[in-house]
């Protein structure tokens, strides 16, 4: 082999070996620089749709399904779509996404809250409670307290009066008793169902925890004078020490109500 022929081996042998060694690298650099561009346009999509701009949507749908070809298989872009489509009042591609979310990844708490919320405003009521009870089964779920109110509601549909009134229980004590709504829904049912004993029974266990408050005075207040126990119900409402506006509305129709009752007995 002459000089010149071992020369063209050897370059084309460099060349090669050059080849090899960069092109891998380049091509990472190309899939690092995509995804880069793919999450920036899912952010811009998020921007869009959690400030609930309408008139920029459809530019969000594009960022999305941009982002979607980039990365695949990606559970918050499915999420983030089926919101999208949430807007666009296109709930069956809604509620497709949520599920393609969920087969994605199984933990991804928002979109099983999102498809028992959907379930539940549908009627579809034993789809709602297995879509909230996946989520107060889950450990890594830490909202537990938010799927036992959620699937509280969804028994009060049905009618399931104790199984709701468990489910409030655990939403309160899951709060850490810091959530009012939890609270007044649980002494309201009970109320509702005429189970005075047990609406004093929760407030008093309320009240050990949170301090006593308008509610709950005015609500146990109601319930003695249910249980024609009028002059407790009185005493109590004068302890009140609420001046708010509110309390003092609420508080002098609970009289009205006794002192009308007192002039029917007599």
């Amino acid at each position: 082999m002459g000089k010149f022929s071992r020369l063209i081996v050897i370059f084309l042998s460099v060349m090669i070996l050059f080849s090899c060694a960069t092109t891998p690298q380049n091509k990472r650099v190309n899939n690092d620089k995509a995804t880069k561009i793919a999450l920036i346009k899912y952010e811009m999509a998020r921007n869009i749709i959690l400030h609930k701009d309408y008139k920029n949507l459809a530019e969000a749908f594009k960022y999305l399904e941009d982002a979607k070809k980039v990365l695949r298989d990606d559970p918050k872009v499915y999420y983030m779509l089926a919101i999208a489509y949430q807007m666009r009042k296109n709930m069956k591609k809604y509620e497709e996404y949520l599920k393609k979310t969920i087969q994605v990844d199984p933990n991804f708490s928002d979109a099983y809250n999102a498809l028992g919320i959907y379930y539940y405003q549908k009627k579809q009521y034993d789809k709602a409670i297995k879509m909230f009870t996946k989520l107060i089964e889950n450990p890594l779920y830490s909202a537990a307290d938010v799927a036992f109110y959620n699937r509280a509601l969804v028994y009060l549909s049905l009618g399931k009066i104790d199984d709701a009134e468990e489910d409030l229980r655990d939403a309160i004590i899951f709060s850490g008793y810091s959530n009012s709504l939890y609270i007044k829904t649980l002494i309201n049912v009970q109320i509702a169902n005429k189970e005075y004993l047990k609406a004093l029974k929760s407030i008093a266990e309320i009240e050990s925890h949170t301090g006593k408050s308008c509610f709950t005075q005015t609500k146990m207040a109601f319930c003695l004078f249910k249980l024609n126990k009028k002059q407790q119900a009185l005493e109590l409402l004068n302890q009140i020490k609420d001046n708010s506006e509110k309390c003092i509305k609420q508080k002098n129709a609970l009289l009205k109500e006794i002192e009308n009752d007192n002039n029917t007995d007599n």
